[in-house]
């Protein structure tokens, strides 16, 4: 008996609690609501007044008995940003009005399109209108009922005007920009060859796709030179998505380094990350030739650092744009109202730097309709929608003017919105919503500093950058050794280019220590090969016949093209006068070097051969050591010499004469 009782209590309990909290159950063989296409952002404050909303349906009732029914239900007006997210999360305020159509004449089997026309009633109270008797921005779900159980359910909003308004009030427009990115991994491979994901192809044409169908909308870009460049060295399918790119309008271009650079390396060389914005720039010059990038605006998506503030300071970056996660070593910012003007980036010089924020949590709604969201970009859409009118009078509220504050617009990652997203966000704000699209640097030049307790709004950013860097030791030893193999070629040689292209990409964020490695090895390995075909004397002995001689060497060049290269002699015993000269070794053949000496001692000796870059800095090949012997006879030995032969002919004359005149004696006496 007590067990049944309480079974009933639980029973009863799990009934309460379905009646308080209704969750909303997705049935699998039924109609369900697809999507919203278009709705009124607003209704007149006119008895009678008509909230029109169509949505798409999909699935079938045919397994039912029970009859399809739309639910439409009016909630208290929301009076903050907050309550405009709460309510989108299903925490919605009190109930105020409900209103139940029954769809069954309604539904377009062929395009699963319900247009639904709702009455709005403000003194009166009936079932078939929705009451709205107070103006407002009012939440209203939109639910599928079949039977007594609702298979799914969507949060919008409708603004109810004042008495005999027509029209929403224009007169403060609230502006936005909006500014995303065009990125990919790093399109070069150690090997030199291309290559572009799948996953960036489908990003990249979706960017270009939702730039050519808003081509009146300002839209403000930072693009990554080094993916673009790939994007022309890749596939003829990559190369038309580059041209398709090249005849957008409407487009503000932002500078940009050629990779996305590593942080701590930028922190440790202000020459590196300098020589990767330029090499940025130029390339966006070159390949999209109508634009003409701009250094004002800097678009960090990464965290900032107090070293890379002062670099982007230094070279002319006048308003650093920050994303969710740039904004993570900020100090100081409240969280509970994001920045709708700009504030002060303090700098370890003393300066400081301007910096604008984009809106966390429109970047939250904005990342969320683009993946494909629960009814459709259309109704996230009209999420933000709502969210920026909230702010609006919020910012009215607190004697904020529009006209010198705004909101910046983007996604989390960056990445531009979807094509739908976008598409849905422009129909939306087009609709005389008093909120405009305005590019980016016209709201930059107009927005105020954020004020706190008299003064403006300075932030502190954290000064070390606490993430992993790749070896500056790493990248210089390596770049000394693109530099002074490439003075060994003629200019403009392709294999230079090709080391320096490879060097290019080795700041990269992306990479890996170990694909970071492989872009060393890469470059190592080619120079070594070049240097080993260069053949030294493969006699190491040379005989110098005199104190003044010439040493002769033979150089034998095996590369395809021809080198330059140093020639350093070192010796104790030889002076050279000239040991070192820098010599052209044509491809294929030998070439003879006479080096001028002087002998400082007889015998034998060591002498260094070692050759190296034009430069003298890198050593190209082995060192070879070679004997020299010396035969002549220098400083005392020759005077004795000399005296030697002297006496002997002196010797010779006596000998002569003593036998001439004892011969002569001989003759006399006979």
């Amino acid at each position: 008996m007590n067990s049944r009782l309480l079974l009933a209590c639980g029973i009863f309990g799990l009934s309460l609690t379905g009646i308080q909290n209704p969750m909303p159950v997705i049935a699998a063989n039924n109609r369900s609501i697809n999507s919203v296409i278009t709705q009124d952002q607003f209704v007149s404050g006119n008895e009678g007044s008509i909230f029109d909303v169509s949505l798409s349906l999909s699935g079938s009732d045919v397994d039912s008995d029970e009859p399809t029914e739309i639910v439409v239900t009016s909630y208290q007006p929301v009076k903050t940003r907050q309550d405009v997210r709460d309510a989108v999360n299903d925490l919605l305020p009190q109930i105020i009005d409900t209103v139940v159509v029954d769809i069954s004449s309604l539904w377009d089997p062929i395009t699963g399109r319900v247009n639904l026309a709702i009455p709005i009633e403000i003194n009166t109270r009936t079932t078939n209108a929705l009451q709205m008797s107070a103006t407002g921005l009012y939440p209203i779900t939109i639910g599928l009922q079949q039977g007594k159980t609702v298979v799914s359910q969507f949060v919008t909003f409708v603004e109810r005007l004042g008495a005999k308004l027509t029209m929403p009030n224009t007169q403060d427009d609230l502006r936005v920009a909006l500014i995303g990115s065009l990125d990919g991994d790093v399109t070069r491979q150690s090997d030199s060859s291309t290559l572009i994901s799948n996953n960036d192809r489908v990003s990249v044409a979706q960017t270009i796709a939702s730039l050519e169908d808003l081509s009146t909308t300002p839209i403000t870009l930072a693009i990554r030179p080094e993916f673009i460049e790939g994007l022309d060295r890749s596939t003829l399918e990559d190369g038309d998505l580059l041209v398709r790119l090249q005849s957008t309008q409407s487009l503000t271009i932002l500078s940009n380094t050629y990779v996305d650079v590593n942080q701590a390396l930028a922190d440790q060389s202000e020459t590196i990350f300098t020589d990767q914005l330029r090499l940025g720039e130029d390339t966006l010059r070159r390949l999209l030739p109508t634009y003409k990038a701009t250094r004002d605006i800097w678009f960090q998506q990464t965290p900032l650092f107090g070293g890379g503030a002062q670099m982007l300071r230094n070279l002319g970056v006048r308003n650093v744009v920050m994303l969710r996660e740039a904004a993570q070593e900020t100090k100081g910012a409240d969280a509970d109202r994001p920045p709708t003007g700009l504030v002060d980036l303090q700098l370890p010089d003393g300066g400081v730097i301007d910096a604008a924020f984009v809106d966390i949590k429109l970047s939250a709604a904005l990342t969320r309709g683009s993946q494909n969201p629960r009814g459709g970009a259309y109704l996230v859409a009209q999420q933000i929608l709502a969210e920026l009118k909230m702010l609006r009078s919020e910012l009215n509220a607190d004697d904020f003017s529009t006209s010198d504050h705004g909101v910046l617009l983007s996604t989390d990652s960056g990445a531009l919105p979807s094509t739908a997203m976008l598409t849905a966000l422009r129909a939306t704000l087009q609709a005389n919503s008093a909120i405009t699209f305005v590019p980016l640097g016209d709201l930059l030049s107009t927005m105020t500093h954020e004020v706190k307790d008299g003064s403006r709004l300075t932030l502190d950013l954290a000064q070390d950058a606490d993430v992993p860097s790749i070896s500056q030791q790493l990248f210089t030893q390596t770049q000394e050794r693109v530099d002074a193999y490439t003075s060994m070629l003629a200019p403009g040689d392709a294999q230079a280019a090709q080391w320096k292209d490879l060097l290019s990409v080795m700041p990269a964020r992306t990479l890996s220590s170990t694909q970071r490695q492989s872009y060393v090895d890469a470059i190592w390995l080619q120079t070594f090969l070049l240097g080993e075909a260069i053949s030294t004397p493969t006699s190491t002995t040379f005989t110098l016949g005199g104190r003044e001689s010439s040493l002769r060497i033979s150089l034998r060049n095996d590369n395809d093209y021809d080198v330059r290269v140093r020639v350093r002699l070192t010796s104790s015993k030889l002076a050279f006068s000239a040991a070192e000269q820098v010599v052209l070794l044509p491809a294929g053949m030998t070439t003879s070097i006479e080096v001028p000496v002087v002998a400082k001692s007889n015998g034998s000796f060591p002498v260094g051969l070692q050759l190296f870059s034009p430069s003298g800095n890198v050593a190209v090949g082995r060192s070879i050591t070679l004997t020299a012997r010396v035969n002549a006879l220098a400083g005392l030995g020759q005077l004795v010499t000399g005296l030697a032969l002297l006496l002997l002919i002196i010797w010779w004359v006596f000998h002569l004469r003593r036998a001439s005149r004892r011969k002569l004696n001989l003759t006399r006496s006979a």
